[in-house]
């Protein structure tokens, strides 16, 4: 990260001489009770307030910077990452040489102070013990981030096959689905096991259910815990179904499917970035948008301007796929691209 200036939090003038006085009440009020710890006290909730507000400071910089809220969160609860994070991407004044000593003394020095002053060598030492340690605190943050981002890849690319199988029922000519079709099901099942009969149509209709209900679970972002009954309704409700319309459940259908794709390849740009900047992605967001590689859910195409028979022809749109249909700029729509509707 390039050094800057430090991200201001807008508060107001009277904010920190209204804390300054509340400390110097709370200190007095201790000496006229005779209390012997009023001083330590006062100063340990001084030094509490300023981790407060280097951690604040610290997880608006790294906003500013594109980072996940996750990143911003674990920041923001550490007073010590954030202080690395500040020091190492700031220019801050050299600490006193009381409080190099004091930092050297932590670090197992055993010398007078006098001794210290004469060496004058540690200054060195704190700033680049404190890089150091702020490039591994990155590093973790990064490979958290890209794990998170493999997990839902993951999930994403085991729900693949299983939507592309029920984008081939739905195209089906003779496949229906809607309410109607839901709440007869069960019936329709029950009729062919009585008579004998091998409806290809009730077949394909409970394949496709299935294909819906094994969608439902894995909606749930990874690492969230069980998903409760009414979690589980409400995906339903969010996922394909037989009870929706054929239009409805081609929608979903392109919109999932395109998402996972797009999953993947967000995925292999995030470990591109992982290994070009040797492990910090707080910067991943910014870079991707500033770069124009955010890819695309839609595409987005004009029916009087563009022949999309040529466009499939090329390769650059698929069957099922949904698009944006932007002929009419004040109306667009998303629309389902068939093959059947050019036979």
């Amino acid at each position: 990260m390039s050094r800057g200036t430090l991200p201001t939090t807008p508060t107001p003038q009277t904010s920190d001489k209204n804390e300054r006085l509340r400390l110097m009440a709370f200190a007095l009020g201790g000496a006229l009770r005779g209390d012997p710890q009023f001083a330590q006290q006062a100063l340990a909730l001084q030094e509490m307030k300023k981790q407060e507000n280097l951690a604040k400071y610290a997880g608006n910089y790294l906003r500013s910077q594109g980072a996940n809220e996750e990143m911003i969160k674990l920041v923001s609860e550490s007073p010590t990452l954030a202080s690395q994070i500040l020091t190492s991407t700031f220019d801050f004044d050299k600490p006193s040489s009381v409080e190099e000593y004091e930092y050297a003394q932590r670090q197992g020095y055993t010398g007078t102070y006098a001794d210290f002053k004469k060496s004058g060598a540690m200054s060195f030492n704190i700033d680049q013990t404190t890089e150091t340690d702020f490039a591994k605190s990155l590093v973790e943050l990064g490979k958290k981030d890209l794990e998170d981002t493999r997990e839902l890849s993951a999930t994403s690319n085991e729900l693949l096959p299983k939507l592309e199988t029920a984008q081939i029922i739905v195209q089906g000519e003779d496949f229906k689905t809607g309410p109607t079709q839901e709440l007869t099901l069960d019936l329709k099942t029950l009729y062919n096991d009585l008579t004998g009969q091998d409806a290809t149509t009730v077949n394909q209709q409970q394949l496709f259910n299935s294909l819906s209900s094994y969608t439902i679970p894995r909606m749930r972002p990874p690492g969230s815990g069980a998903t409760s009954d009414f979690e589980a309704n409400l995906f339903s409700q969010a996922t394909i179904g037989l009870g929706n319309t054929k239009e409805a459940n081609e929608l979903l259908l392109g919109t999932m499917i395109q998402q996972a794709k797009r999953d993947q390849i967000l995925l292999e740009l995030k470990e591109d970035y992982f290994k070009k900047f040797k492990g910090d992605t707080t910067g991943f967001n910014r870079y991707i948008r500033e770069n124009d590689l955010i890819p695309s859910l839609y595409q987005q195409i004009n029916l009087q301007t563009e022949d999309i028979g040529d466009l499939f022809d090329k390769g650059k749109i698929r069957n099922g796929e949904v698009y944006i249909d932007v002929t009419n700029p004040r109306q667009p729509r998303l629309t389902v691209f068939r093959l059947t509707d050019f036979d």
